[in-house]
């Protein structure tokens, strides 16, 4: 085991601006803010419905565009090709694309 060293263990001295921690003795430290909270953004849940109603739909207004229409050339696309899946899995497409009448 490794002896500590005695000396880091003393407070610290008279150069030193970081002081030993409970030691009251120094005055108070300058330059040290102190931020608080608004009221008004501590109340932020009155208007949560309002700001969610009026912003939430014109943010979801910016995205429909980019999403909506590729969705429904997706769709439009995915429709015609199971139906058209379906009519060449038929007795009618068989019979149409083999060129056999009967």
């Amino acid at each position: 085991m490794k002896p500590s060293v005695t000396r880091l263990s003393d407070m610290p001295g008279p150069k030193v601006y970081n002081v030993w921690w409970g030691d009251r003795t120094l005055p108070k430290q300058r330059g040290i803010y102190q931020y608080t909270l608004s009221p008004y953004q501590a109340k932020a849940a009155p208007q949560m419905f309002r700001s969610y109603l009026f912003n939430g739909i014109r943010r979801l207004g910016v995205y429909a565009l980019p999403i909506f229409v590729p969705a429904g050339i997706y769709y439009y696309t995915w429709k015609a090709h199971v139906a058209n899946y379906e009519w060449r899995n038929s007795k009618e497409g068989h019979l149409a694309l083999s060129g056999h009448e009967e």
